[in-house]
Order: C-alpha cells, then structure tokens, then sequence
C-alpha cells in the first residue's frame, strides 16, 4: 500500500503528528492509482466510513463513499485533527463558528467546495462542519485521517443548537 510505505520513510517515527506532516502526505498521496477503490462500498440510506489503517491506536484512516445528496450532520471533532483528500468527485465543506453553550443559534462561518485532489483540515479550534455531495449524479470518495483516532462526536442541530454525543461508527475493512 502506497499509504504505508509513505510511513515507513520515518515521517511519523515519533508521536510529534502535525497538520503540516499529515497534509503533505495527503497532497503528495496519488490517489488517481485507485487502490482505494477496493474499500469503497456506496449505501442508498447513508454514507459509509470504512476504517482501511487504525494506525496502533496514533491515527485512522478511513475512506468515506457518498452517494448523492448524502451529508453528515453538523459534528465537532474532539480532541483530534481531521485531515481528509477529495479521491473522486466533490465535497462541500460548510463550516460554522463553535458555539459557546448548547442550544446556541449556529452561523455559517464558510462554505468551499473541494475538488478531487484537494485536500481538508478541520479541528475544533476552527469550528464544527457539515460535509456534504451535493451532486445529483455523481458519487464521492474522500481518504480521511484523524489523528490521534477519532471515538467520539458531537452533533449539532441547526435550527436549535442541541447537542448530541455519540460513538463513532465505522466498518473495518477486510481488505
């Protein structure tokens, strides 16, 4: 796997992670060879994240199939780094400013969509977000890392500002 031959250059040799080492990796990561693909697996009710390296407990990588129309709900990512690559179609990323308490309004802070080969960063400190393929025809692969993993999450309703916890969910890949 390019993925983890990229890790054996001594790279992530310490627990020093940075957003600048892992981004690297990401925009140097030729994604147009498609071994990716054969994690992929597209669900009509929802998207699908499938864990393809847990990274001794440092970091996830996960590949994210999106059918179209289909998004997160607006969700934190605490206590880790997310950076994520555009493999195939595109993402819009809507980011909201962090609200102070529970059942505070949300506001729209920005939205960019991403091509594929463009590459992502969120964490708290730059406020929540809601990923979404906004595409009536075209599918969307996105390779993310979340590091260190990441187990938890709020979610956000935009009309009230409730918060919920969750587990994070993913399938482990088989192959």
């Amino acid at each position: 796997k390019q993925w983890v031959s990229t890790q054996s250059t001594g790279e992530f040799s310490t627990d020093k992670w940075t957003t600048k080492a892992v981004g690297a990796i990401l925009q140097n990561y030729d994604h147009s060879g498609g071994e990716w693909k054969t994690h992929c697996q597209f669900n009509d009710h929802s998207y699908y994240r499938v864990v393809i390296d847990q990274g001794n407990d440092r970091y996830n990588l996960v590949i994210v199939c999106w059918n179209t129309g289909q998004g997160t709900p607006i969700h934190d990512h605490p206590a880790s780094e997310c950076m994520f690559k555009v493999c195939e179609g595109e993402i819009t990323e809507t980011r909201f400013e962090m609200p102070e308490s529970c059942g505070d309004n949300l506001r729209v802070a920005n939205e960019v969509i991403l091509e594929e080969g463009d590459v992502g960063h969120i964490n708290d400190s730059l406020g929540i977000h809601r990923m979404s393929n906004d595409s009536d025809t075209d599918t969307c692969v996105t390779l993310h890392c979340y590091f260190p993993p990441y187990k938890m999450v709020h979610t956000y309703d935009e009309r009230t500002g409730d918060v919920t916890r969750y587990e994070v969910k993913c399938i482990l890949s088989d192959k």
